[in-house]
């Protein structure tokens, strides 16, 4: 304990009881109770504008912008705070970083990005309105032997989060191609079990925000997003949080009057009983839907 709390505590006890005369202590050390309550030290949206003057200051380490990033992220994980980025204009220089030549920042920004829009639609449109963002996502996310796993897989995680609840953003989304975009990730060789992870989290977002039609669902087959959920449903897959999104996947599918085609249903009672052992590690739920619909 500092000494001024030390002290504060004393008065605090000492005025519990007054004196013989009847008169109460001194007054606290004033700048013992601003320490306290966190006066007197910069506000939150003072710390989240040096945190970005160190992000974008060109003369800072990497590592200390790393660290810069780290406190950024975790003011903007409060909802207030994340509301304030667009006044205080900080968005800019936040997707500016996207461009940045090093991998580490491109990550952090693709990561802090999605943790200021999740589940909340006024920062989501404060993004958008900046007509490149999305794009420059987007292409961050896309196969590319110079574009580490760990930046797209973070870009995944980015637009998962602009698109979730916003049909808008989903909209504008598909128009630049994202399902194709989905679907090449989703049907990469070797596989990635994160990466792969990450792009069903995005199919998980699109059915949880799309009007969830045959329409719809015959875009997924098109672009063999649809084909590659079954044919990842096998015993030998790494992840098991990958097996439990698709059978989610597949099981809000049903609960959307979706039919599976003759050669899906076949697939699909082939590739339930093969991960039969695994059932104890799944969420029964999803399990069970799956089961009693392919009739298993």
């Amino acid at each position: 304990m500092s000494g001024k709390m030390e002290k504060l505590l004393q008065w605090s006890i000492a005025n519990t009881q007054k004196n013989e005369d009847g008169k109460t202590h001194d007054q606290p050390d004033p700048k013992a109770l601003a320490e306290l309550f966190g006066l007197g030290g910069p506000s939150e949206p003072e710390l989240m504008k040096h945190a970005m003057a160190v992000i974008s200051n060109p003369d800072a380490t990497v590592d200390n912008k790393l660290i810069a990033f780290e406190n950024f992220e975790m003011l903007i994980e409060n909802l207030d705070n994340a509301n304030l980025m667009k006044n205080l204009k900080l968005w800019e220089p936040l997707i500016k970083v996207l461009d940045d030549k090093d991998d580490e920042l491109r990550a952090c920004a693709l990561s802090t990005i999605g943790s200021a829009v999740q589940n909340n639609q006024t920062t989501q449109n404060d993004f958008m309105s900046y007509e490149t963002g999305l794009i420059k996502i987007m292409d961050l996310a896309k196969d590319n032997k110079e574009q580490p796993s760990s930046v797209r897989i973070k870009a995944f995680f980015a637009i998962t989060c602009l698109v979730r609840h916003n049909v808008e953003i989903l909209n504008k989304f598909i128009s630049l191609k994202g399902i194709n975009l989905t679907a090449d990730a989703l049907n990469e060789t070797p596989e990635n079990p994160k990466l792969k992870l990450r792009a069903l989290s995005l199919v998980s977002a699109m059915l949880a925000t799309a009007t969830v039609n045959e329409e719809f669902v015959s875009e997924l087959r098109c672009q063999n997003i649809l084909a590659a959920c079954i044919r990842s449903l096998t015993p030998n897959e790494t992840n098991i949080y990958v097996l439990d999104r698709i059978l989610n996947i597949l099981a809000h599918l049903i609960s959307n009057g979706i039919k599976f085609t003759e050669e899906e249903t076949d697939d699909l009672q082939k590739k339930i009983i093969s991960i039969e052992p695994l059932k104890d590690r799944l969420n029964e739920d999803d399990y069970q839907i799956l089961k009693q619909v392919l009739k298993i």
